[in-house]
């Protein structure tokens, strides 16, 4: 019995420690948001209340630092802090410690390593997106997969900000990477290698149907609202195919939108310290009709402020409700404190912010939708195959906007 107990020790202090830590960075954070909502100037009973929440966290926090039996351990409590209460805040949130500051920089403005974003879910690493002609892609790895492990390290509870650090790193050594990653249904799980690989982005990929022009966006990288003007000289029908459109850059959404856009303004977003900022189409730039836009669950960020801007200004959305999620991160400093959260939310044409509420379709297309086509398969069934519901009504769609747009040339000639 002597023995049995003497093996538990080292586990029950290992849980105490956890439990201190989570507590002692839930105290401190509290008091982090606390002390931003007294600086944003509130009065009366609200304050006096913040005031007495504030005494009490301030003497929790002295007392753990005191009483406590064991010394506290600042890096593993800034791991707590991070991975826990500010991720609630934004899952892309992040308190980035000095030294990396720079390397963080780097990180957000350039694709992500191997071409996998990394999201949260179930409490672990997820995959949130793979650009296209990028190691993830070519690992097969599909949107919201819960990735348990990279090498012998679970990801779970694991601030996602160091596990996109790290591939980085281990991408810019040339190192490849092995994952372990559970399906989406939570039954299955597959062993990933990510192949340390030169390869770049695919921006867009063109196709046609039906002279119709498919421009499928990938990622809004500098550069690719001139090469989507470019592509759309002809003037013909157009579908904007943003239902995979999870990164780039806030300005190259804006600059798209403003190749279909011809006046009026094409975004907003609002901030308690940015204020209000408009941007406002370039008068006379526009090129060709409204495009019909895709939009699913996987559009999310850049996606979002892009398909909300051409849905104001007429253009139909088809497919499904979008992530909800476009806030304006940026990195803000206070001493050697550094912070990658929003401070400011783009906003849907109805004035609220898309995080939380997403784009809503104009018609909404179920995405898992086959087709049964007239062929017997090798077994003697009937052959399924799966038909992208959601391109083929935009694609009809578009072309109903020709049908429409020609009565009217007609008569003015």
């Amino acid at each position: 019995m002597a023995s049995v107990e003497m093996r538990n020790r080292p586990v029950e202090r290992m849980k105490m420690a956890r439990f201190r830590v989570l507590f002692l960075g839930f105290s401190i954070v509290c008091l982090l948001l606390i002390a931003g909502l007294l600086r944003a100037g509130l009065s009366g009973e609200d304050r006096e209340d913040l005031f007495r929440s504030l005494g009490i966290l301030t003497e929790v926090v002295h007392l753990v630092e005191n009483e406590y039996v064991d010394e506290l351990n600042d890096q593993a409590l800034a791991m707590a802090l991070d991975a826990g209460l500010l991720e609630s805040v934004d899952p892309w949130a992040a308190v980035v410690p000095e030294a990396d500051v720079d390397t963080y920089r780097r990180l957000v403005a350039e694709p992500p390593a191997f071409g996998l974003f990394i999201g949260g879910r179930l409490g672990s690493a997820a995959v949130r997106c793979v650009i296209p002609g990028s190691p993830a892609a070519s690992a097969d790895l599909q949107s919201w997969e819960v990735i348990e492990k990279i090498g012998d390290v679970y990801t779970r509870g694991r601030p996602l900000w160091q596990i996109s650090l790290e591939l980085a790193q281990r991408e810019a050594a040339g190192e490849s990477v092995a994952l372990t990653v559970v399906d989406r249904h939570v039954d299955e799980r597959r062993d990933v290698v990510l192949d340390a690989v030169e390869w770049s982005a695919d921006p867009m990929e063109i196709t046609s149907e039906d002279g119709v022009q498919i421009i499928k966006l990938n990622v809004l990288e500098v550069g690719v609202a001139a090469e989507l003007e470019k592509a759309i000289k002809g003037g013909g029908p157009v579908v904007i195919d943003l239902r995979k459109l999870v990164w780039g850059f806030e300005s190259e959404a804006v600059a798209a939108a403003d190749v279909f856009i011809d006046e009026g303004v094409i975004g907003r977003r609002t901030g308690r310290q940015t204020g209000e900022e408009l941007f406002e189409a370039t008068e006379g730039r526009a090129q060709g009709p409204a495009p019909v836009v895709l939009i699913g669950p996987d559009t999310e960020g850049v996606g979002e402020i892009l398909a909300s801007a051409l849905g104001r200004h007429g253009s139909p959305l088809v497919g499904w409700d979008s992530a909800g999620h476009a806030p304006h991160m940026r990195l803000v400093h206070s001493g050697g404190l550094h912070l990658w959260i929003p401070v400011a939310q783009w906003l849907g044409d109805d004035g609220e912010p898309i995080t939380g509420a997403g784009i809503e379709p104009s018609e909404k297309v179920e995405y898992f939708e086959s087709l049964r086509e007239n062929e017997d398969d090798k077994d003697g069934g009937d052959k399924v195959k799966d038909a992208d519901a959601v391109l083929v009504r935009g694609i009809e769609l578009a072309l109903e906007g020709v049908e429409a747009e020609t009565p009217a040339l007609a008569d003015a000639a």
